[in-house]
């Protein structure tokens, strides 16, 4: 797979444009792939793989109102004690 550094694409935005394949964004420095870049013209293809990412995503960011807090977590335990 091809590989564009973040700086180049940084310098030349356009460079997406031209791309007709899937590439790889590289941290150049530090050797670290940061993401991918598919074309959308493949979009039908891998679009059951972006819903499984969004659903994760949504998961993830909202497990605090699917997953209830212990009792004993709760932010107002001891405020409704008698004094």
């Amino acid at each position: 797979m091809v590989q564009i550094g973040i700086a180049n694409i940084a310098k030349n935005p356009a460079i997406l444009d031209s791309v007709d394949y899937a590439i790889e964004i590289v941290n150049k420095k530090t050797k670290e792939i940061k993401g991918l870049f598919i074309p959308i013209a493949y979009r039908e293809m891998i679009q059951d793989a972006l819903d499984e990412i969004a659903y994760q995503q949504f998961l993830k960011q909202n497990s605090s109102l699917l997953y209830p807090i212990d009792e004993d977590d709760t932010l107002l335990d001891g405020l409704d004690d008698e004094y």
